[in-house]
C-alpha cells in the first residue's frame, strides 16, 4: 500500500497540473504555486462537547521558493503552524486573510521542490446547519458527522480546499471509547489513548479530493448486508434503529451489480458502508467513496412502504454512480458539478428503471422535465455549466438547473446518440480519466468520438440559460410533400423579466402518422420534409417526450394531439407541461387548460393523474382567484368520486396505486375541493391515535395529520404539539411539525410560527415544515410574511449562516403585484448579507410576478 500511494502522491503532481490551469484567473482559486501532495490529518473530538481539536501535516510541492503560502480556513483557533525541510521544523506565523484563507509566513524563503507543513488548531462543532464537522443530539445520544461539500472542510481544518487537488488521506480519529468511528476506510488499527478516548487509525484512502473525505462518531449499530461482489457492504445507524435498514441493505449490491455492468469495471472502492444521519429528509445523501451518508428517512424505513421504496432505490442508485462518476473521475473545478449530479440522476433513474420494472421508472423523467423548466422559464435563470468564481455561486449550484436540467439534456443526447454508442462514450470517459481529474469539455470529446457534432450541440444546452421555444407549423400545398416550418427562439412567459436571445442545436425526434423523423434544428428557422404522403392529422415534436425544449402548437393541433387514443404516456406528461406553460405565455387559454386536466383525471397510467392533478394545482392561484366555487368543484368532478373511493385509510386489498395516490388526491379534494365530509373523517383517526386506540405503528400519514389540522381548535394543536415532543421518531415529528402548520385559526397560526423561535424544539425540523406549509396557503402566507419580518433578525439566530437567504422562497406562491411589493420591501434590506440571497430574492420576486401576470392576462386586467 505504501508503494501505491507513492505513485499516487506522484500521479498528483500531474493531476494537480490540470487543477492549476484556472486558478490564476479565478479570484477564489489558490495559486498553482503551491501544490498538495498528501495530507495525514489527526483530529480529537467527543460529540457531547461542542469543540475539536487536531493537527494536520500536508506535504506540498514548491515551484519556487516561498515566504507565504495561502490555504483555508474558517472559524478556526490556529495554535501553532510551521515546515519541515529535512530534519528541521521552522515556526511560520499566520495571518488570517479574507475569503476562508490563512497565510503562512515563514522567517526565510521555503525552497522550490517538496517540504511539509504542519498546523495545530481547535475548532467548533457545527449545529445549527449540516456542514462541515457538525453533531446532533438525537434520542438522548451525542453523534458527529461530516459534510465537506462544497467548502465544508475548512470549518473542521485548515488544507488546500479545492476539488481539483486529489490526494491520498491518512485519518486518525481520536474519540471516546464507548463510542465508534468510521470513515472512507476501513480500520487499520485501535488503541488506547488519554484515560477513556481511543485512537482509531484508518487505512489511507485512494486520491480523493478534501470534499469527498468523511468520518462519523457516534453510538452506532451495525447491520451486515450481502456484499457487492467481494466488497463489505453496511447499514449504519443511531443506537436501536439497524434493523430499519433492511430494504436498503437487500437492494444496494443488486444496485452495484448492474453499475458495474454499465461502467463496464468493478466498483473501485474497498468498502461500501451507508450511515443513516439524524437529520430531516431535505438533506438527501452524499457519495463519499466508502461513506455514503443520507438523511435517516431514506435510508432506514419499513420495507414494504412503497412511498419509502420509491424515494430509496433512485436516491441510493444515483449516490451508487458516483463512486465512478464523480468519485473514481473527479471534477476539476466546480463549473462541472452540473455532470457529476445530472450524469448520476440520469443513470441513477436508469438502473431503478431496471431494478423494478413495474414502477414504470422512466416516466419520473417527466418530472424532472418539468422541473427543471420551472425554474428555467426565469429571465434570471442560470446556465449550467456555471462559471464558480464567487462565493455567492456555491448558494445555487444544488438546484434544479444542475440536477434535472442537465439529466433530461443528457437523456435527450442518449436517445438521439443511441444507448450503446452513448454508454462506450462513457467508459471512454472513465477509462481514460480514472483516479483523475476532467472535466465537461472531456466528457464532450469522449462522445464527439462517436458523433462530432455532438459536443457543439451539448454546449448550446449547457452553456447558456433557457428553454428552447419550437414553434411548429405544418404546411400542406402545392402538391408537395408536407413540411414542417421550424422556429426557434427562448421561451418566455408573460410578466418574465427581459432576457438574453439564445439559440441552440436541438436535436428533435418528430412523429407523424407517416413514421418518425429526425432532425438537428440550428438555424432559427427551418423547414424539414415529413414521411406522410398527404397532410398529416397530427404531429408529434418532442416524440417520446424526452426533449428539452418547448413545443409550442396553437389550441387547436394541441387539443387534436392530446386527444389521440393510446397517446404514450410520456407525450401525455410532457404535453400537459407543455400546455401548462403555453397558458402561462398567453398562447392557450386557461379555460382549455383546465379542460385538458380535468381530461386525463381518470387516465389508467398513475402518473398521468398525478400530472393532471399538479396543472390544476399550478393554476389554483389564477382559477381561484377568478371563480373560486368554479375551481371547486372542478376538483370534484375530477377527482371527489375516487377521493372519497380511496378515503383516508389504506386496506389490505389496495393496489400500489392506491396507495401512492390516496395522500395525493384526497387531501386535495378535502381542501381545494371543499368537502366538508372529507375533512370532517380525517379527524377521526387522529383523534382516536391521539388516545391511544390504534396501534403506534399505524400512525397517521402526513396527509391526514395536515387535513386535520386545518379546521382544527387549540386543543388539536396541543395534543399534536405535545406529540411532536413526545415523539423518538425524527420523521413522525416533521409530519407533526408540518400538521401544526395548516391550522386556519389566526391565534394558531401565529403559534405555529412562534415555534420557529422555541429554544426547546430544533429549528432545523421545525422551521422549514412550518414555513413550507404556510407558502401552501394564501390566509397563512399572508400572515407569514410580517412574521418574517418582525422576527427576521431572532429566526437568523436560529439558522445556519447563509440560510436566512432563502427566507423569501417560503412566499414564492404568492400571486398578487401588492405580495411582490412587500416581499422586495421586507427582504431587499436583508439579502445582500447572505451568500446567494440577493439572486434568490430575484427569482422570488420573478416567480410571483409571472404568476401575478398569467392571471391578470386570464381576467383582462391588472391584478
Amino acid at each position: 500500500m505504501a508503494d501505491l500511494f507513492r505513485t499516487f502522491a506522484a500521479a498528483c503532481l500531474l493531476l494537480c497540473a490540470y487543477a492549476a490551469q484556472a486558478a490564476t484567473s479565478n479570484p477564489i482559486r489558490l495559486s498553482d504555486a503551491v501544490r498538495p501532495l498528501a495530507v495525514q490529518l489527526s483530529l480529537t473530538l467527543d460529540p457531547a462537547r461542542p469543540t475539536h481539536s487536531g493537527e494536520i501535516e500536508i506535504e506540498v510541492a514548491l515551484q519556487q521558493p516561498q515566504r507565504h503560502i495561502v490555504l483555508h480556513a474558517r472559524e478556526l483557533q490556529l495554535k501553532q503552524a510551521w515546515v519541515e525541510l529535512g530534519a528541521r521544523r521552522h515556526a511560520a506565523r499566520v495571518q488570517v486573510l479574507p475569503g476562508d484563507r490563512i497565510e503562512l509566513r515563514f522567517p526565510m524563503a521555503v525552497p522550490a521542490g517538496r517540504s511539509r507543513l504542519g498546523l495545530q488548531f481547535t475548532g467548533r462543532l457545527q449545529d445549527k446547519e449540516f456542514m462541515g464537522l457538525f453533531r446532533r443530539l438525537d434520542n438522548g445520544d451525542w453523534t458527529a458527522f461530516t459534510q465537506f461539500q462544497p467548502t465544508g472542510a475548512r470549518l473542521a481544518f485548515p488544507l488546500f480546499d479545492e476539488p481539483g487537488w486529489k490526494l491520498p488521506w491518512t485519518l486518525t480519529l481520536t474519540v471516546p471509547q464507548a463510542l465508534q468511528a468510521v470513515s472512507n476506510m476501513p480500520v487499520q488499527r485501535e488503541e488506547a489513548a488519554q484515560p477513556g478516548f481511543k485512537r482509531v487509525v484508518f487505512e489511507p484512502t485512494p486520491p480523493l479530493p478534501s470534499y469527498l473525505l468523511a468520518f462519523a462518531v457516534g453510538p452506532f449499530d451495525v447491520l451486515d448486508a450481502p456484499p457487492a461482489g467481494r466488497v463489505p457492504v453496511r447499514v449504519i445507524a443511531p443506537r436501536g434503529r439497524a434493523a430499519e435498514g433492511a430494504f436498503a441493505a437487500g437492494i444496494t449490491a443488486r444496485i452495484v451489480e448492474r453499475l458495474e455492468a454499465y461502467f463496464g469495471q468493478p466498483y473501485p472502492f474497498t468498502k461500501l458502508d451507508l450511515l443513516a444521519l439524524p437529520v430531516p429528509a431535505g438533506f438527501g445523501a452524499m457519495e463519499h467513496p466508502g461513506l455514503i451518508t443520507y438523511a435517516a428517512p431514506v435510508l432506514l424505513g419499513h420495507a414494504d412502504d412503497a412511498a419509502f421504496q420509491r424515494d430509496h432505490v433512485p436516491l441510493s442508485a444515483h449516490e451508487l454512480a458516483h463512486q465512478w462518476f464523480g468519485n473514481l473521475v473527479t471534477m476539476r473545478w466546480w463549473d462541472d458539478l452540473w455532470l457529476n449530479e445530472s450524469f448520476a440522476s440520469w443513470l441513477g433513474d436508469r438502473i431503478t428503471a431496471e431494478l423494478m420494472p413495474a414502477w414504470r421508472w422512466p416516466l419520473q423523467l417527466q418530472a424532472a422535465r418539468s422541473r427543471a423548466m420551472r425554474s428555467d422559464r426565469l429571465a434570471s435563470a442560470r446556465q449550467v455549466q456555471q462559471p464558480v468564481t464567487s462565493d455567492e455561486h456555491f448558494a445555487h449550484l444544488w438546484d434544479a438547473i444542475t440536477y434535472e436540467k442537465g439529466q433530461v439534456v443528457l437523456a435527450m443526447f442518449e436517445q438521439w446518440l443511441g444507448p450503446e454508442r452513448f454508454r462506450d462514450g462513457v467508459r471512454r470517459y472513465i477509462d481514460r480519466h480514472a483516479w483523475g481529474s476532467a472535466s465537461g469539455d472531456d466528457f464532450f470529446a469522449a462522445l464527439g468520438r462517436l458523433d462530432a457534432a455532438l459536443p457543439a450541440a451539448l454546449r448550446s444546452f449547457v452553456g447558456q440559460p433557457g428553454i428552447p421555444r419550437i414553434a411548429v407549423q405544418l404546411q400542406c400545398d402545392g402538391g408537395e410533400r408536407p413540411r414542417l416550418l421550424l422556429r426557434q427562439s427562448r421561451w418566455t412567459s408573460l410578466g418574465a423579466g427581459a432576457a438574453a436571445a439564445a439559440r441552440w442545436q436541438v436535436p428533435m425526434t418528430i412523429r407523424t402518422p407517416g413514421g418518425l423523423t429526425r432532425h438537428l434544428l440550428r438555424e432559427g428557422a427551418e423547414t424539414v420534409a415529413l414521411p406522410d404522403a398527404g397532410c398529416p392529422d397530427w404531429v408529434q415534436a418532442n416524440a417520446g417526450g424526452t426533449g428539452y425544449y418547448r413545443v409550442a402548437l396553437a389550441p387547436e393541433p394541441l387539443r387534436r394531439l392530446l386527444a389521440l387514443p393510446q397517446l404514450p404516456a410520456a407525450e401525455v406528461l410532457a404535453g400537459l407541461d407543455d400546455a401548462a406553460a403555453l397558458s402561462q405565455a398567453g398562447e392557450l387559454p386557461l379555460a382549455d387548460l383546465l379542460a385538458m386536466a380535468e381530461s386525463f383525471a381518470r387516465h389508467p397510467e398513475r402518473l398521468v393523474v398525478e400530472q393532471a392533478a399538479q396543472v390544476l394545482l399550478r393554476a389554483q392561484p389564477v382559477a381561484a382567484a377568478l371563480d373560486a366555487s368554479a375551481t371547486a368543484a372542478r376538483w370534484q368532478r375530477a377527482f371527489g368520486e375516487r377521493a372519497r373511493a380511496l378515503g383516508w385509510l389504506e386496506s389490505p386489498t389496495d393496489s400500489e396505486d392506491q396507495r401512492l395516490l390516496r395522500p395525493l388526491l384526497v387531501p386535495l379534494v378535502a381542501n381545494l375541493g371543499a368537502d366538508g365530509a372529507l375533512r370532517a373523517a380525517a379527524a377521526v383517526p387522529v383523534q382516536a391515535w391521539l388516545r391511544g386506540e390504534r396501534p403506534p405503528g399505524e400512525r397517521p400519514g402526513a396527509a391526514l395529520l395536515a387535513t386535520a389540522a386545518i379546521d382544527g381548535d387549540a386543543a388539536l394543536f396541543d395534543a399534536l404539539l405535545a406529540e411532536a415532543r413526545r415523539t423518538r421518531d425524527a420523521q413522525e415529528r416533521a409530519e407533526l411539525f408540518s400538521a401544526l402548520g395548516r391550522f386556519r385559526a389566526p391565534a394558531l397560526a401565529q403559534r405555529a410560527r412562534e415555534l420557529l423561535l422555541d429554544p426547546t424544539i430544533d429549528f432545523q425540523e421545525v422551521g422549514p415544515a412550518v414555513l413550507a406549509a404556510h407558502n401552501e396557503t394564501p390566509v397563512l402566507r399572508d400572515g407569514l410574511l410580517p412574521f418574517l419580518s418582525q422576527r427576521h433578525e431572532q429566526l437568523a439566530r436560529r439558522m445556519g449562516r447563509d440560510d436566512p437567504g432563502w427566507l423569501p422562497t417560503y412566499l414564492d406562491r404568492a400571486c398578487s403585484s401588492g405580495d411582490a411589493e412587500r416581499i422586495e420591501r421586507v427582504f431587499a434590506r436583508h439579502a445582500p448579507r447572505y451568500a446567494g440571497g440577493t439572486h434568490t430574492l430575484a427569482q422570488t420576486l420573478e416567480a410571483v410576478r409571472q404568476c401575478v401576470a398569467w392571471r391578470a392576462h386570464q381576467a383582462g386586467g391588472p391584478a
